[in-house]
Formats: C-alpha cells, sequence, structure tokens
C-alpha cells in the first residue's frame, strides 16, 4: 500500500448470487400457498365426511381439523413475511453491490495513479481523493451491513428470535457490523485510512518564516 492509501483489493465485495436468491425465494412463495391449500383440503375432506356420520360427539370431532387449518394459514404467513424480507433485501443490496464494484474499480485507479509516488499526500487534492473513497467505501459497507440486519430482524422478529443492532464496540451476540459514524471515526481500516495533508520540510520553513515576518516586521 502507498503510505495509508486505500487498498482496492480489500474493499469488501457481496460474493453472493442475488439472482438465485430471487429463484429460492419464489420457490419459498410457492411453496406457503401449498402448505395453505394443504391445510385447508385436510378441513374441507374432513368435513365431507360429517353427511355419512352422525353421534353425539359428531360436532366436537369434525372441529378437530380446524386448527390444522389454521395452523396451516399462520405458517404460510410466515413464510411469506421471509419471501418478502428476502425480496426486500434484494432490491436494497443490489444498488449497494454495484456501488462497492464501482469503488473497487475507482480505488484502483488512484492507486495506480499514485504508484510510485512517495509524497503523494503532500497533494491536498489526492489526500481529498483518498479520504473522500474510504468515506464512500464506509458508507456502503455500513449500508450492506443495515440491510442484512434489517433483513435478518423481519425474520427473527415472527418467532421473537434475537434483534440485530450495530456493534457498539462491546460485541454482544445479537451485535452485527458497525454504523457509519464508527467507520468514519475510526483510523485504521481493513480498506485503508483517512489521511492528513503532510508537509514537506522546507514548507513548514516557509510557513513559520512568513509568521515570524508578520509579526516582528508587519506588527
Amino acid at each position: 500500500m502507498n503510505g495509508g492509501a486505500i487498498n482496492p483489493g480489500t474493499i469488501p465485495q457481496f460474493t453472493g448470487d442475488l439472482g438465485e436468491l430471487e429463484t429460492q425465494r419464489g420457490l419459498l412463495h410457492g411453496a406457503a400457498g401449498q402448505f395453505r391449500d394443504a391445510g385447508a383440503d385436510v378441513h374441507a375432506r374432513f368435513q365431507g365426511l360429517s353427511a355419512f356420520y352422525t353421534a353425539p360427539e359428531a360436532e366436537q370431532l369434525f372441529a378437530t381439523t380446524g386448527p390444522v387449518k389454521a395452523e396451516s394459514d399462520v405458517f404460510a404467513d410466515q413464510l411469506e413475511s421471509v419471501t418478502t424480507a428476502l425480496s426486500e433485501y434484494a432490491a436494497e443490496v443490489r444498488p449497494i453491490e454495484a456501488r462497492l464494484k464501482q469503488l473497487k474499480a475507482d480505488a484502483t485507479a488512484f492507486v495506480a495513479g499514485i504508484s510510485g509516488d512517495k509524497h503523494w499526500k503532500d497533494d491536498g487534492d489526492k489526500v481529498e481523493e483518498n479520504n473522500d473513497l474510504v468515506k464512500d467505501v464506509n458508507a456502503a459497507v455500513a449500508a450492506f451491513w443495515e440491510a442484512e440486519r434489517t433483513c435478518a430482524n423481519k425474520i427473527t422478529a415472527l418467532v421473537c428470535g434475537t434483534h440485530f443492532i450495530a456493534d457498539d464496540g462491546t460485541g454482544a451476540s445479537n451485535m452485527y457490523g458497525f454504523s457509519e459514524k464508527d467507520l468514519d471515526s475510526t483510523k485504521e481500516l481493513p480498506w485503508g485510512s483517512q489521511v492528513e495533508e503532510s508537509r514537506r520540510w522546507w514548507e513548514v520553513h516557509h510557513h513559520v518564516g512568513s509568521f515570524l515576518k508578520g509579526v516582528f516586521v508587519d506588527g
């Protein structure tokens, strides 16, 4: 790495397959409908026997499949909620995936441009470009983590499961990922650091000289 510059090779990239996720989501949604229909069918078929069975306990007997239909509906609703969460996740992550790819390409071009330049941090424009890239990666990565947490929370809420939040540094078991603010305030990240413009010794000498001249000559 060139003196703390952004590292394209460590910028996180999405390694999943959103197309396959959408395919599986569709299959799961279809399964939910089949499960609901199966519960309703069991109940309807059993009720059909009432015309051929008469007994004191008949009403109680034929009521036994009501819960089957009801629970099938509940489970199917939950499956459909999962498919909705997955669909919303895919829609949210797709532009972030593209953004991370573009940032890696931009960072690669930037690093190539400062290759061999030991003093690139003397150039304010280059320092600003590096820092902007790092901050943009921070924003994209934080957004990706947020999308993952949001999707997971929608699913786990169906069974009163774990509610995930951003890590505040304590590393609790329900913490996952970090906020953009925390990433921006971190000095060293896997994909690089925000750096400060440096001054060469003669630049420092020039500014000190100008200051002293202003104090002792110009008053």
